[in-house]
């Protein structure tokens, strides 16, 4: 019965908007602006209008300022791309006086991905301004999400500008941890990683480890409990959400071999490179200590030496990607970036190198490629790892999406099997004469940047010849020299 009141009650109040809306055409008409025929509730959607023609639908639709399909459509003029200023702003303060609770629902879910950002901006000013203290999750996460439009300097964001607004600019560290301390462990995961990575982005390092340091503190709390062991136990603190997915994942039984392997390997090193350990580093310290223990006690600067040397002597021609049109070009050597390649870099490198020696590697490597070269719709990519028998082995994953030559996505599923993967790899393999794309380039770049991954890319420089560079976040990348087909 109430159904059938609903659908008699929402077909009554369009046919009022649609009367009013067929007088307001005629009206216009006779020498006022010009406004489409058709719903006005319809015409809220499109994108295609002038301001004034919306506008005034909205102010026919506001003699049902309630009407829940109305506020949707307002609603989305506040999130979507598309609409102008004067129309979101129309669309705010209705929202506003109708509809507070939605309008709080809609930011909540789309401010932390909205990519409009001079409206992203406004939004974030309006915030502060009215004081939703309990807009402030929000407002995290999309501080903690990187926007390419907003540069690198977290304290020119926006989200910082709308928080200092809120609580006062001394306030907002102690904000950011009472928020992690008091967010639920499991409903609200992702929010206690973001409020983690922004103490650890914004200087609060200190805080983070006299919370760690202090075992009496959430002894049952599950997020705590693994940051503790992690620094304890491999000396590693995660700096995001990524790598904190990464340590929780290795701290499952599942790896549990793995977590004793790099914890052992770890006590083997010098003192000052277990103080600058990352995620990454693990499997390729656990590599080490299977193939070529004597890195384990060597210092940082004995690494880079042999790195150095042993790239020198390699006599094969280097190939580096162009970057015409995006900028400087970026230097492929160990001295370009010597004052950045740490311990794990330096290993990573010689582990690669190792790795590529081996004849199964190559014949695989170049199977990949070639399949790749005829496959227009992606590029090609997997895992370099040791397998259950401790052997090198790559590991092919499908993408997560096909249709681009020139991307390889990677999925879930790949993500999941590579916590414990030595590289990631992918394909630049479009032609076998490809050595103007010899190197990662911006978009592998962000991939470093956003997961923390070791990563190695394979060119094809000609048909018998593939170039290998190495690469990790920070645009730091090292190239390897060229791989032989097996004859």
């Amino acid at each position: 019965m109430s159904l059938i009141r609903f659908s008699y009650t929402h077909a009554m109040q369009v046919s009022v908007a649609s009367y009013l809306w067929t007088v307001a055409v005629v009206i216009l008409s006779c020498g006022c602006a010009a406004t489409p025929a058709g719903d006005p509730l319809q015409s809220l959607s499109r994108t295609d209008l002038v301001p004034a023609r919306q506008i005034a639908a909205m102010r026919l639709l506001d003699a049902d300022p309630s009407s829940a399909e109305y506020l949707k459509a307002l609603r989305k003029m506040i999130v979507q791309p598309g609409f102008s200023l004067e129309l979101r702003n129309e669309a705010w303060e209705r929202l506003l006086k109708s509809d507070p609770v939605g309008l709080r629902t809609s930011l909540e879910l789309n401010l932390p991905r909205m990519m409009i950002y001079e409206w992203r901006r406004e939004v974030c000013v309006r915030l502060g301004r009215l004081g939703w203290k309990d807009m402030t999750p929000t407002l995290v996460r999309a501080w903690a999400v990187p926007v390419i439009a907003y540069g690198n300097d977290l304290w020119q964001r926006p989200e910082y500008d709308a928080l200092v607004a809120l609580w006062g600019k001394e306030r907002v560290p102690q904000v950011l941890y009472e928020l992690f301390l008091k967010s639920d462990p499991i409903k609200e995961a992702n929010l206690r990683s973001r409020c983690w990575e922004l103490l650890l982005a914004t200087g609060q390092r200190d805080r983070i480890l006299a919370l760690l340091a202090d075992e009496q503190t959430a002894t049952t709390d599950s997020f705590i409990l693994d940051m503790r062991r992690s620094a304890s136990d491999l000396g590693i603190i995660p700096r995001n959400r990524e790598e904190i997915l990464w340590i929780r994942a290795l701290r499952t039984p599942a790896h549990r071999a793995l977590w004793d392997a790099a914890r052992a390997g770890v006590a083997q090193l010098p003192a000052d490179v277990r103080a600058s350990l990352e995620p990454r580093d693990i499997a390729i310290i656990v590599a080490a200590a299977k193939y070529s223990p004597h890195l384990l006690g060597r210092s940082r600067d004995d690494l880079f030496a042999e790195v150095s040397t042993r790239l020198r002597s390699e006599g094969t021609r280097r190939y580096s990607a162009s970057f015409e049109g995006y900028g400087t070009q970026l230097a492929e050597t160990p001295r370009a970036h010597e004052s950045e390649m740490r311990w794990g870099d330096c290993a990573a490198v010689l582990i690669a190198l190792s790795a590529l020696e081996e004849g199964t590697i190559r014949s695989h490597l170049f199977d990949i490629a070639d399949r790749d070269q005829s496959d227009r719709l992606t590029e090609y990519g997997g895992l370099l790892r040791l397998d259950e028998h401790g052997r090198y082995e790559l590991v092919e994953f499908s993408p997560q999406s096909r249709g681009s030559d020139v991307r390889y996505e990677a999925s879930q599923k790949m993500f999941d099997a590579g916590y414990d993967a030595l590289f990631h790899f992918h394909n630049h393999a479009q032609a076998y004469d490809n050595q103007r794309y010899a190197g990662p380039h911006l978009g592998d770049f962000h991939y470093a940047d956003n997961t923390g991954v070791n990563a190695l890319v394979f060119t094809f420089v000609d048909h018998n010849t593939l170039n290998a560079d190495f690469y990790r976040h920070g645009q730091v990348v090292i190239d390897l020299g060229t791989v032989k087909r097996q004859e």
